[in-house]
């Protein structure tokens, strides 16, 4: 039997919910099986998630200042209100059942956020460092364009067996403030924070980058990743 991973959808209006079809690829590709998660299901969160063994935040829109008691900054991008509040709801269902949650980009955010912790609406306004780098990438979407440095000891590290690996980059908001139970465990040159996981969930990951993009161009790190994460949900799936 193969592990069912719920994926967030986004929504480009009214009548639309979807996922890049990288994420689906690269879930596929690792051994799970994918299931989107439209918006406007918040009160069925318990039932979806009886039927997954993995949830995957995706990518998308800014996270609306209010969830992190915050008013929009002249930098904040577009919102998407209906998403923060069914991505909050899964958050913390799924962290109470200890299932295995992996966050991509958007999803490193609203991790945090779902745990007390704030964000940079936009970087270049409100991050100051003489060596920021480019984070929203011109180049294609599989293209690494910087590095990441990983920190020794944890999850992240095991899965990658490196201390550096490239990325890729698309985003303008980031980690602020870290909530408290989650540690750094990567960052990029420039100090932002590339990837946390939960200190005490077996698997409880999120990376401000876009592996499923760099995974279906063939990045044997990148696959790790997922292989990892499918891994992780296989297991919660037979002990559930």
């Amino acid at each position: 039997m193969k592990p069912i991973i719920g994926i967030t959808a986004f929504g480009e209006d009214d009548l639309s919910s979807r996922v890049n079809v990288a994420y689906c690829k690269s879930i596929i590709e690792a051994g799970g099986i994918p299931l989107i998660i439209p918006l406007g299901v918040e009160e069925d969160v318990a039932q979806i998630l009886s039927l997954t063994d993995g949830l995957l935040l995706s990518g998308g829109y800014d996270v609306h200042p209010f969830h992190f008691g915050a008013e929009p900054s002249p930098g904040l991008g577009q919102l998407q209100p209906e998403r923060d509040t069914l991505e909050l709801a899964l958050i913390n269902a799924a962290l109470i059942r200890q299932m295995p949650i992996f966050g991509i980009c958007r999803g490193i955010q609203m991790l945090n956020i779902a745990l007390g912790g704030t964000l940079y609406q936009d970087i270049d306004s409100e991050y100051h460092s003489s060596k920021l780098l480019k984070h929203m990438q011109q180049a294609a979407r599989g293209v690494a364009t910087h590095y990441v440095n990983i920190v020794p000891d944890n999850l992240l590290k095991t899965i990658v067996e490196d201390d550096q690996i490239a990325v890729n980059s698309m985003h303008h908001q980031a980690i602020n403030v870290l909530a408290e139970k989650l540690n750094v465990v990567a960052k990029s040159s420039d100090g932002i924070v590339e990837a946390v996981e939960h200190e005490t969930l077996p698997f409880c990951l999120a990376v401000q980058w876009h592996p499923e993009e760099q995974a279906i161009v063939g990045d044997e790190t990148a696959k790790k990743l997922f292989t990892a994460f499918i891994k992780a949900s296989l297991k919660y799936k037979r002990e559930a």
